[in-house]
């Protein structure tokens, strides 16, 4: 079992920092001690550099120290015992000098218990306009609840007003940065939508920036990658503009089949026709066969087993590929926390479809398996302990990986590096 406890999930306190720092302009203040700053600091970094010349000088001030992201209002056992609601309001003057960038405060666990009320502090120092605070404390909910409920709650504060609706326009929900290399994944999924006739307004909780949100509520549609992380969002948006979503049964769109039933649904649900981006996925899947074709390891690839810990919306359709394309075995199967219970059964009637039911939530490490499909950190361990011949990044990045080429696992990219890392058992 000792590979099972190498999975750390991160928890619904990282999933608000990190929607926070997922819009462009946005800035993740921790009001909490000191030490629950640098993993976060460093993991936001890794997932959406926002680095520029002079940053060092720039922030060399308290609050920052050097470092622009989360900044920390440094509480210390004084504040636990009399408030720090004074840490607040000295903190407001700094953090929101910076004119193009808006401030949301989170609470440590640790603060959530002595109870300030931080949006009160912010109005009475006159900031509204440039900060707001989640109140809620979010560590007890999965990392993409809290992601979701942030977004939702930053949405609010926000409050767009709609003017009209764009026909042909949509907004992308449910991509968080969290998701190794989203940036090309965006860029994908804009080009597939872009090629059944349909314009990008948005993508909050992915470089959405505050302009974007404020154009956002003019789109005709929302279109849904993950689910897990943008439920809330999305019931927000069609409750408060009227906007409705779309969602893919298949799931999210990792792997050929997904993607061309995901790009489909969009089409069927907006009137438009796929062909063109059908043309381009049969082009993907023709290169790859002749590759495939020539490639002396292609018979290896059969019969290989795996395992695969992901979002249960990425799970769904990355088991059905690597099975019906591959002829991979899954050996072992769990879903983050946070999923929804009609995803799990489905994933569960598809194991049980391919007699694998004993996959699910089957301990990873109970023999060596030829692949893991896992989160970057526990690929990495469970290839570094043997449990695994080859661990391949599908979800939050390793922190000790440095790399420079695209690796999605959303969109045609996305499958091409799947298939890349399959092919290359090295």
């Amino acid at each position: 079992m000792e590979a099972v406890r190498m999975t750390i999930y991160p928890d619904g306190f990282t999933g608000a920092l990190m929607a926070v720092e997922s819009f462009e302009d946005g800035r993740a203040v921790l009001h909490g001690p000191g030490g629950c700053r640098g993993y976060h600091s460093y993991a936001i970094s890794r997932c959406y550099s926002k680095a520029r010349q002079g940053d060092y000088e720039k922030y060399s001030v308290p609050y920052f120290f050097g470092q622009p992201r989360v900044p920390c209002t440094y509480m210390d056992e004084d504040d636990y015992i009399h408030g720090s609601d004074h840490k607040i309001k000295e903190s407001l003057p700094i953090l929101c000098s910076d004119g193009d960038v808006f401030n949301v405060f989170i609470r440590s666990p640790g603060a959530a218990l002595i109870g300030d009320n931080i949006t009160d502090a912010i109005e009475r120092a006159g900031f509204s306009d440039k900060a707001m605070a989640v109140e809620e404390s979010l560590i007890s909910q999965p990392f993409s609840s809290g992601y979701d409920h942030t977004v939702r709650t930053i949405l609010k504060w926000m409050r767009p007003e709609k003017r009209g609706t764009l026909p042909g326009t949509v907004n992308i929900l449910g991509l968080p940065i969290s998701s190794n290399d989203w940036e090309d994944a965006l860029e994908d999924l804009k080009h597939l939508l872009e090629l059944i006739g349909l314009r990008v307004l948005s993508s909050p909780g992915a470089g959405c920036s505050r302009r974007d949100v404020s154009e956002s509520v003019a789109a005709e549609f929302n279109v849904i990658v993950s689910s897990e992380y943008c439920a809330r969002t999305a019931k927000f948006y069609e409750e408060e503009y009227g906007i409705p979503a779309i969602s893919c049964d298949s799931g999210s769109p990792v792997g050929f089949d997904a993607v061309e039933e995901w790009i489909k649904t969009i089409a069927s649900e907006t009137g438009k026709s796929a062909d063109r981006a059908e043309e381009l996925i049969r082009d993907r899947r023709e290169r790859v066969f002749r590759r495939i074709k020539g490639c002396l390891y292609t018979n290896k690839v059969k019969c290989n087993d795996f395992v695969a810990m992901a979002d249960g919306s990425v799970l769904l359709p990355l088991i059905g590929w690597l099975y019906d394309y591959l002829g991979m075995i899954p050996e072992s199967v769990t879903p983050d926390p946070g999923g929804d219970e009609e995803t799990a059964v489905r994933i569960r009637s598809l194991l049980r479809s391919m007699g694998a039911e004993d996959a699910w939530r089957s301990d990873p490490a109970s023999r060596k398996t030829d692949f893991a499909f896992a989160d970057g950190h526990t690929a990495e361990m469970l290839e570094m302990t043997g449990s695994c011949f080859k661990g391949i990044d599908i979800g939050y990045p390793s922190l000790a990986r440095t790399r420079f080429l695209p690796r999605p696992i959303y969109g045609l990219s996305g499958a091409m590096y799947l298939l890349d890392e399959i092919f290359s058992k090295e």
